[in-house]
């Protein structure tokens, strides 16, 4: 009978560690999921216009290089 009751024991030591570990686990996932993410800087009217004249700039010279279909 000795037998039997220390390897319950054993049997349980091991599961309750397990589960032990999983919930904390658990716990981790939650917490860090719950995070709202941060909203992303929006540019201001000097870098949309940048971005805007230097696209425009590299489209005339894209222009200006290429040349006509029929030559």
């Amino acid at each position: 009978m000795n037998q039997q009751a220390g390897t319950v024991l054993y049997g349980r030591t091991p599961l309750v560690m397990s589960c032990g570990i999983l919930t904390v686990g658990l716990a981790m996932i939650i917490s860090c999921s719950s995070e709202k993410p941060k909203p992303m800087q929006q540019p201001t009217a000097e870098q949309v216009k940048g971005n805007a004249d230097r696209t425009f700039d590299k489209l005339k010279q894209e222009e200006r290089e290429r040349k006509p279909l029929g030559q």
